[in-house]
């Protein structure tokens, strides 16, 4: 019997893409693998610190503890978690003074605000990530959500783990029903005129730098100064003097700010106008001195994604979130990676229309 033969043009195609697929399997194996590489680097670090992790976040003790024990049950290697809140830059800062004096630091996961980046990123603070978030995200458990990608630096650097969003909240008991505040305008009603709140740390920055959004909220900041808007430092602040009837209303206010002092009963009512502000929050870096790095990563990317958001901040589009028929069908302003490295730009811009002290 006669074999007719292959021709050899067939044999070398045949044989490059067997060659291709062993090439490409390494390959692919190590994207697959990179979640495990970065779960075993993690359990090794805690084996070294005998399983106890000391967190210090912005989040109040209550709501940090109950995101950090659901932590520690999804990766019980972590076996004690000592968690401390720290809220200010001020407090970020000594931190820092502490670092360059060459003293030693118990966090292993710290955020720091990003009003204390620039000073962090010149001493030297932020390393870079053990592994690439970008291709963490391909390596993803089945049963994890994929992060948005807006929440991902793309240099790698951090990973943002909540969505802020900003309203308008009220005192029920001194705004008339036919009165109450839906939209921004609303607050340049001249009937409160010299008596509603505003915190001159900008909060609005989303509406800002969203190109639909920017002039109408250009427009919007300079008419709040011809209203003879109220400056009040402070979120929670500003929405205890409207509980308290100080003032009637806070205009570009925390949702998770104001609905926490609902949940203890203050008469204030939390309203998002359309189009609202979203602004990636809680970005997760890497400090220097912590001797987890890898766990900080783990934990900013389960926070991220399959991990339990902290009370009031969950992300918008989250179906379990209370925010999310406050915000259906409305437009939403997202400050991103991209508007938050712009943030010392809309900082002083902020700072010219308001008429701030110093204001360049």
């Amino acid at each position: 019997m006669h074999i007719r033969k292959k021709p050899a043009s067939l044999l070398l195609t045949i044989g490059l893409v067997f060659w291709g697929i062993a090439y490409a399997s390494p390959a692919i194996s190590a994207q697959a693998n990179l979640f495990n590489q970065l779960l075993e680097t993690s359990k090794a670090e805690m084996a070294k610190k005998g399983g106890i992790l000391t967190v210090t976040l912005e989040w109040p003790e209550d709501e940090g503890k109950a995101v950090l024990n659901a932590f520690k049950k999804d990766f019980p290697f972590i076996k004690e978690i000592a968690y401390e809140r720290t809220r200010t830059v001020d407090a970020m800062q000594r931190v820092l003074l502490e670092f360059k004096a060459g003293r030693s630091l118990k966090y292993d996961i710290m955020h720091v605000s990003m009003e204390a980046w620039p000073a962090y990123q010149e001493a030297g603070a932020f390393p870079k990530p053990p592994f690439s978030y970008k291709e963490l995200v391909k390596s993803l458990p089945s049963d994890w959500p994929t992060p948005d990608p807006r929440s991902v630096d793309p240099k790698g650097e951090y990973i943002a783990t909540t969505g802020l969003v900003r309203g308008i909240a009220y005192n029920k008991n001194i705004v008339p029903p036919d009165k109450a505040p839906k939209r921004w305008e609303d607050c340049l009603d001249p009937m409160w005129r010299g008596k509603f709140l505003y915190d001159p740390r900008s909060k609005l920055t989303a509406l800002q730098h969203d190109p639909k959004t920017r002039e109408p909220h250009l427009k919007w900041l300079k008419g709040i100064v011809e209203n003879k808007v109220v400056l009040g430092r402070g979120q929670t602040e500003n929405v205890q003097k409207v509980a308290s009837g100080e003032y009637p209303l806070v205009c570009g206010v925390n949702y998770h700010s104001a609905t926490r002092e609902m949940d203890q009963g203050a008469p204030v009512i939390f309203v998002v106008p359309d189009p609202y502000p979203m602004e990636f929050g809680s970005q997760m870096r890497i400090v220097k001195w912590s001797k987890t790095q890898a766990t900080s990563q783990l934990f900013g990317l389960w926070v991220a994604t399959k991990g339990e958001q902290p009370a009031y901040r969950e992300f918008p589009w989250n179906p379990g979130s209370r925010k999310a028929p406050l915000v259906k069908g409305k437009y939403a302003a997202v400050c991103d990676v991209e508007c938050l490295k712009r943030s010392e730009e809309y900082d002083a811009e902020h700072a010219r229309i308001l008429k701030l002290p110093g204001a360049k």
